[in-house]
Parts: C-alpha cells; structure tokens; sequence
C-alpha cells in the first residue's frame, strides 16, 4: 500500500461500544442453554471487532477497509442479560498496513475480559476482486 496510514491514524486513538444486554445476545439465544442469561461468546468477540473497527473506519481515505487479521481474548468474568457492557478499542501501533489494538471489556460490575486484535488495511476493490477470484477457483469434493 502507498498510503501512509500514520497520516490519519494516531495510536492512542479509541472508540467505546455500550450497550444493555438482551435477550438476543444470551449463550441461550445462540443454543448454549445450559448457560442460559449469560453473554454469548460471538456477542461478546463480536462487540470487541466493532469496537476496534469504528476506532478507524471513518478515518481511513475512500475504497480503503480494514480487515481483521487476528485475535486472542480473555473472559473472565460471566455477564448477565440486562447488565450494561462497555467495550473500548484503543489502537496501539500502526506498522506498514497492520493495526494493532488492545480492547477492554467490562459490565457493571467491573472489568470482564480483554483482548488484542490485528486488522490489515487494504483496497476494498481488491478485496473483492481476490475474494471473487477464490470463488471461481473452488472446487466441490
């Protein structure tokens, strides 16, 4: 990529998600009875992506996108429905084409969890293009 991200993206940059959980976002709600109230998995590393994504995504030049690269993350305490959940994403260093970010989790009660995630800038157009060329290369076993 040509572009300097650097010229638009300041580490140190963060962007906070929250919200009150309902019934949609249940373990339960994605068939995990057994754990019934408590956030779901996919909510919980969905909401933390979101949160790294709209760090950056109204800074970044037109037909540039930000893709996720990478994760790892803890959940170390459970979260029920109807707690408020607040995710921030601050974005820690920028190297060529990668964002790094460190995202923290917490609910009413305090922290829940945290996380590191990596995104890769690149050309929405040729994105789209590789994406469409994997498509016409599959082959059915």
């Amino acid at each position: 990529m040509m572009f300097d991200l650097k010229s638009v993206l300041i580490p140190g940059m963060n962007f906070a998600i929250e919200r009150m959980l309902d019934e949609s976002d249940t373990a339960a709600h994605y068939g995990s009875s057994k754990l019934g109230h408590l956030i779901a998995s996919p909510v919980y590393v969905g909401i933390m992506i979101d949160s790294a994504v709209k760090t950056v995504e109204d800074r970044l030049p037109e037909g540039l996108v930000s893709v996720g690269r990478s994760m790892t993350f803890t959940h170390d305490a459970p979260t029920s429905l109807g707690m408020n959940l607040r995710m921030t994403a601050t974005l820690k260093d920028i190297v060529g084409d990668r964002l790094y970010f460190d995202i923290t989790a917490y609910d009413d009660c305090g922290e829940i969890g945290h996380g590191t995630h990596e995104r890769v800038v690149v050309h929405k157009e040729a994105l789209f293009k590789r994406a469409n060329q994997r498509l016409l290369h599959t082959t059915t076993p």
